[in-house]
């Protein structure tokens, strides 16, 4: 009898879906810059810059491309990005501010959401990045794109026409999809002066996206593009699509 309950257990166990294993996160990359122009003269004006981006285990799966992208993300912005601001504004507060969600951490993916509040005389912009990384089938420093998560292309591809294909087959469908939820949400979003077509300038799928915690994509406007289309105080504006649903549509 004992015997038989062990098999038992042993069969149960081997049909029940796999506990999610997280990438465990480290401390931050982080850094906090403030730089007056002139320390004798507080009216020369302060450069601000502060970003705190995620750090994770390397040694887990997946951890170490994911760590490659953000060291080089950060070697650009500190050899380019950080000099220009500091360069256009020189007597003048500025200030920029980056900080981040994860919004996917399990076996197969890890996703964040960027934010960056920039400060600049008379200008104020928040923009947001999704950045998706697969710890199974990514690419060292690469993140993955949309055709990648619906299976339409490889990572190691390098087929140029094939890439643009699946790209623009991807980003016409879901395109499609956002723009049918626009229509029938005129609460959300004020489509009378919005189309189909005005969303190819500036709503990119492939890349305007993150995941939620199932796994699904949810994808972005930034609201800067369709500002006088969105109630006041909006900040981004989203539509998780389910993954099956999209697969349902190729």
């Amino acid at each position: 009898m004992k015997r038989f309950l062990s098999l038992l257990l042993i069969l149960v166990l081997s049909v029940l879906p796999a506990l999610a294993d997280p990438l465990p996160m480290l401390e931050d990359y982080a850094e906090d810059l403030v730089v007056p122009y002139d320390e004798s003269d507080p009216s020369a004006g302060v450069f601000s810059y502060s970003y705190r981006y995620p750090h994770v285990d390397e040694n887990a799966e997946g951890g170490m491309g994911i760590n490659v992208f953000f060291s080089e993300l950060l070697d650009y912005e500190n050899e380019f990005i950080v000099p220009m601001i500091q360069d256009a504004y020189v007597g003048s507060d500025t200030s920029t501010m980056i900080s981040y969600t994860v919004t996917c951490n399990n076996d197969d993916y890890f996703s964040v959401l960027i934010r960056t509040e920039k400060n600049i005389p008379d200008h104020s912009q928040v923009t947001w990045k999704g950045h998706v990384f697969s710890r199974k089938n990514g690419i060292n420093g690469s993140t993955y794109s949309l055709p990648m998560l619906l299976g339409i292309l490889s990572p190691a591809e390098n087929d140029e026409w094939l890439q643009e294909y699946q790209t623009e087959k991807a980003e016409t469908l879901v395109r499609q999809m956002v723009w049918s939820i626009i229509e029938e949400n005129d609460d959300i979003i004020d489509s009378s002066n919005l189309s189909e077509e005005d969303l190819e300038s500036f709503f990119f799928p492939s890349e305007d996206f993150y995941l939620d915690e199932n796994g699904d994509p949810v994808f972005y406007l930034q609201p800067y593009d369709i500002l006088d289309e969105v109630p006041e105080g909006t900040d981004l504006i989203t539509f998780p699509i389910a993954l099956d649903d999209i697969l349902d549509e190729l």
